[in-house]
């Protein structure tokens, strides 16, 4: 479902819940790029997940951590975080806010983000920095925070008022934009460092590491010298989850990026630790509302 159609509903009287299954598979609006505010007050109960298309946020408030993968960040004011399409990742309250998390999330096709690259690097001449290709954050400042953050607001202007000729003057501004992230990646000390690595990104890294393997918490315990209540205990905690719903959770996300991959939907099950294909089916259907093959279908056309 889109997200202009998700809006609609939310702001009608019909009863319209949002599953994990409609976060999961929100669609883009636009063959090319979208934009939108989003605010929120509370801590939300965002689940582990990843996207079809690249996504560009830009933190505007807020006192959160982002997990990309099995790296945390700590977020700040004016932080870019991209996240190309396929990649695990949600938001994590650690902390109650102390202000509204607000940020402007910027949506864009995977195969025009990709055009935009390589007209990029043909005018550009020079390597092409590998960030603007893999997650990472930035931290910009001076000249080019005022910039980005300009473009991002002209951007949901633009959106929002679908003026004549607003589809084509929003690709505009997303190359501008797209040249801003480079020369802010080109500065190393634009990007900060991840937090230091804790017992829970020890665990994210090993369940990364050994999805097509069997993962329980038994063996997890073992491994790192605990208990597995203290392993249950931190990660309701801290992922507001159960251990076993984030393995299934990265364990889909995977699956998500192998039948993207053309791998065959019979061997998905098998690499992503799903002990045969009734289980997988079941629990792929529970958490995007579509089958896999459906999921096959969709993202080919």
């Amino acid at each position: 479902m889109k997200l202009s159609q998700i809006k609609k509903i939310l702001n009608s009287n019909i009863c319209f819940p949002m599953t994990t299954s409609t976060y999961q598979e929100l669609e883009m609006d636009s063959p090319y790029i979208d934009i939108h505010e989003d605010i929120s007050y509370t801590k939300d109960m965002v689940p582990l997940h990843s996207h079809s298309f690249y996504e560009i946020l830009y933190c505007k408030s807020g006192n959160l951590q982002y997990l990309i993968g099995d790296v945390r960040y700590q977020l700040k004011k004016g932080d870019i975080v991209l996240l190309p399409a396929g990649v695990a990742h949600r938001p994590l309250f650690l902390e109650q806010l102390t202000e509204p998390y607000c940020r402007l999330v910027l949506w864009v096709n995977e195969n025009y983000y990709n055009m935009c690259k390589e007209q990029f690097l043909s005018l550009e001449q020079q390597n092409f920095d590998i960030k603007l290709t893999s997650p990472f954050i930035l931290r910009p400042n001076g000249a080019l925070l005022v910039q980005i953050e300009r473009i991002f607001e002209k951007l949901l202007q633009e959106k929002t008022e679908m003026l004549p000729g607003s589809e084509f003057f929003t690709l505009g501004l997303y190359q501008e934009l797209f040249s801003l992230l480079y020369r802010t990646a080109f500065y190393e000390n634009f990007s900060p460092e991840p937090e230091e690595k804790a017992l829970l990104d020890n665990i994210i890294h090993y369940i990364e590491k050994h999805l097509s393997e069997e993962i329980s918490l038994k063996t997890v315990a073992t491994n790192f010298l605990v208990s597995q209540s203290t392993i249950s205990q931190l990660f309701k905690k801290q992922m507001d989850l159960s251990f076993y719903k984030v393995v299934t959770q990265r364990r889909l996300i995977e699956a998500k990026n192998l039948i993207a991959s053309d791998i065959s939907l019979k061997e998905v099950p098998e690499l992503c630790g799903f002990s045969d294909y009734s289980v997988f089916y079941k629990a792929f259907k529970k958490a995007y509302g579509i089958s896999p093959k459906e999921y096959k279908l969709w993202i080919k056309n």
